[in-house]
């Protein structure tokens, strides 16, 4: 068994070694995380709650934060933490997978977590997805072993991680029932893994007077999204794609063939009550609530990443309908196929299959005209220039400046509106970065005007343009 999953831990870090030094931050918020944190690491202190932390988990930024001041360099941080997080998710899969099913689908489950494409770039960028995991793994394996106070710390943890993780505070209550029968121990967990939330809700009570305000922005952005994916694909297209949504996400993060196994044994599993089933229902029960917020009352947008927990949880339940060898081998050799196909299809590559590809590739990419964008503002401003910076419904601003790599004094975007205009009051820009379909003008232009000043183009970039201030 050592063996065994020293060959898994050997394999996950080995397929993450690339895009850990060759991926770019885009997906997973990961790049205004880290900012967050790097300003938080310049003066640590208690967080302000939603004023500082914005949407955002505040151990996640803790640890990014605490990371870059022992480090000092703000994407090596980020980055090590995921790697550490989910190389831990891996070797926690492992373990609770033997524990249900044996070695075997122990095995399984770790390999199919390990060549996962979502999960390796979860794991190699400033994203909290594998972190997340990992605390939540530890919390089940905790809970399944009765251990209720680490079990409720590590479930407290999740939670501060990804506010998502709140959802499964009284699931694991229901969990620790369902094995123990003892309700006092269940009630216990549950009370005890609520402390930190309650103590950060009164946190944001007190500094912004809302103590709900991260979760009402959460909210508020995700209905946005949910009507604009509504004006696109129309009532009966989007709702339906709702429903179907989770199973296909599974089948993504897990590669098709054993991301549909992985469900065939959880749902087989579920249905005829075999042990494991409360695990099954503790991974899709929050699915089973956002599809119907996506399906009924289309006012949430689901994303590849909210699957995670889901998929990494069914795959202990693949290896029961993958005993035919043929039938294990042909899972393997697409779950290795996935990742590398969803590399190929986005890295340095635009179009629509790329577009689709890039939030589930392995290696976190931006579009190939705005990572040169990025490198041509680094190479080319001055320690003097001021950028303007235009912002986009696709936020392709915030990874551009992020790659750009300078010092948050040299812009003025667009994008953080309590500071752009007090920012222009001040300073005047010099240089200016357009972005397709973007609010400041016309990338395609030679010249534009901002307020009575005339900026001449310097060079343009798919998806982007910079500008420099007319002599």
């Amino acid at each position: 068994m050592q063996a065994q999953v020293k060959r898994v831990l050997l394999i996950a870090a080995a397929v993450r070694l690339l895009p850990l030094f060759f991926g770019n931050e885009h997906y997973g918020d990961a790049s205004v995380r880290i900012e967050i944190a790097q300003r938080w690491a310049q003066h640590p202190h208690l967080w302000h709650g939603f004023l500082e932390t914005w949407q955002y988990g505040p151990l996640h930024l803790t640890l990014i934060g605490a990371l870059i001041r022992l480090l000092g360099d703000r994407v090596a941080a980020a980055r090590l933490l995921a790697l550490a997080s989910g190389l831990l998710c891996v070797w926690l899969l492992y373990v609770l997978a033997e524990r249900e099913r044996g070695p075997q689908a122990a095995f399984v489950a770790a390999l199919g977590l390990s060549l996962s494409p979502l999960h390796i770039q979860a794991s190699t960028t400033g994203a909290s997805e594998a972190v997340f995991l990992a605390f939540l793994l530890g919390a089940l394996l905790c809970t399944l072993d009765d251990r209720i106070v680490a079990a409720a710390v590590l479930l407290g943890a999740a939670g501060l991680v990804r506010y998502d993780g709140w959802m499964y505070l009284p699931l694991f209550g229901a969990l620790s029932y369902v094995r123990k029968r003892d309700a006092i121990r269940a009630l216990a967990l549950v009370a005890l893994s609520a402390i930190p939330a309650f103590f950060w809700l009164w946190l944001n009570a007190r500094y912004t007077g809302d103590a709900l305000a991260p979760l009402r922005w959460i909210d508020r952005d995700h209905r946005q999204l949910a009507d604009m994916a509504l004006r696109w694909f129309g009532q009966l297209q989007w709702r339906a794609y709702g429903l179907v949504y989770w199973p296909l996400a599974v089948c993504c993060i897990a590669s098709p063939l054993l991301g549909a196994a992985a469900l065939w044994g959880s749902a087989r599993t579920l249905l005829r009550r075999l042990p494991g089933w409360d695990i099954v229902a503790l991974a899709w029960l929050p699915g089973a609530y956002l599809t119907f917020r996506t399906a009924v009352l289309a006012d949430f947008r689901p994303m590849a990443r909210f699957a995670m927990v889901a998929a990494a949880l069914s795959l202990v339940f693949a290896d029961d309908v993958i005993r035919a060898p043929w039938l294990r081998r042909a899972c393997i050799a697409v779950l290795i196929a996935t990742p590398l196909a969803l590399a190929a299809a986005s890295w340095r590559r635009d179009g629509a299959l790329a577009e689709w590809a890039r939030p589930l590739s392995p290696i976190g990419s931006l579009p190939p005209g705005i990572a040169d964008a990025a490198k041509f503002v680094r190479s080319n401003a001055r320690p003097d220039d001021v950028i303007l910076l235009d912002t986009v419904w696709d936020y392709l601003d915030i990874p551009l400046a992020f790659a750009a790599n300078l010092p948050e004094s040299q812009w003025i975007r667009k994008g953080w509106r309590d500071d752009f205009e007090p920012l222009l009051a001040r300073e005047t820009p010099t240089m200016a970065v357009l972005i397709y379909q973007g609010e400041l003008g016309d990338y395609t232009q030679d010249r534009f005007d901002f307020r009575a000043l005339r900026f001449c183009l310097e060079k343009r970039f798919v998806y982007a343009s910079v500008y420099r201030r007319c002599n």
